[in-house]
């Protein structure tokens, strides 16, 4: 019998997210071109004989609003699994830039006690982590994914990205809640300009993101940032998730080292160089 395991989450980046409208109940539908990237939290889960135990390092997550809580207590509450849980999270991607690091800390948390317990099926886990968070299901797939619906929804698997990445995280943070509500999206659908859910060969001008002009308007530095990014080569830029995490994409990797030098001499913010999974 399995006792413990080992897992790790990675964060990730929306190439493209098109806001297609408000819903009643005041969540949205987008539509998002996203993809895990080489920047992971660690998550050890182990069985214990009763209840849900969590520990961060560092400390930087309430109980209430952690989502590996709330998973394990959703797939307990399934039936899935008896007796208790013990989850130790190491947190190393950073909180409120876009990079969905808490849902991804989630799909790994039901993803291992599937393991310690009942090798819940596909649809099963899908099922449960939409409960949990909008984007805890793409995180479950693991690998590029274009996302429909509130972002639970796959529309379509999306192939490899040969790409290098340079992702900046400036200190200053974004609610979510407050970027979509300051957004002024009607209750309807207003489509969106790119049903083809596709990659083309050339990202300068596929990259979007509908939230960006809100969260400009909430810290203008975002779009200094990214006029650094353009000017030390990044062949595309754009603002991930509901910022503030901005990143550019490179061909080479030598030419993503080169940037990142010069971005580190110019921004006071967190830098990783990291590739699409």
């Amino acid at each position: 019998m399995i006792r413990r395991v080992h897992l790790r989450a990675p964060a990730k980046v929306n190439l493209r997210l098109e806001v297609l409208g408000k819903r009643e109940d005041g969540y949205h539908w987008i539509r998002t071109w996203i993809y895990p990237i080489s920047l992971w939290d660690e998550i050890i889960v182990e069985r214990t004989e009763e209840g849900v135990e969590i520990s961060c390092e560092p400390e930087i997550v309430p109980l209430e609003e952690n989502l590996c809580f709330k998973a394990a207590t959703a797939f307990f509450a399934q039936g899935y699994g008896e007796g208790g849980v013990r989850v130790f999270l190491r947190k190393k991607i950073p909180i409120g830039a876009g990079l969905g690091g808490g849902s991804s800390d989630a799909a790994a948390t039901l993803k291992a006690l599937s393991l310690l317990w009942s090798h819940v099926g596909n649809e099963g886990l899908m099922a449960l982590g939409a409960k949990v968070g909008a984007d805890v299901p793409f995180f479950l797939i693991g690998k590029g994914a274009v996302m429909g619906g509130m972002g639970e929804k796959v529309l379509s698997l999306l192939p490899p990205l040969r790409r290098w990445i340079l992702l900046v995280v400036p200190s200053e943070r974004l609610s979510t809640r407050e970027v979509y509500g300051k957004g002024r999206w009607g209750l309807t659908s207003k489509g969106g300009n790119n049903k083809i859910f596709t990659i083309p060969d050339q990202l300068s001008s596929f990259l979007r993101n509908d939230l960006e002009e809100v969260a400009v308007e909430l810290y203008p530095p975002l779009k200094e940032i990214e006029e650094i990014l353009r000017n030390e080569g990044a062949e595309g830029v754009s603002m991930t998730g509901s910022g503030t995490g901005v990143f550019g994409t490179f061909l080479r990797k030598e030419e993503a080292e080169r940037a990142k030098e010069g971005l580190s001499s110019k921004l006071e913010a967190e830098i990783y160089l990291v590739r699409p999974l």
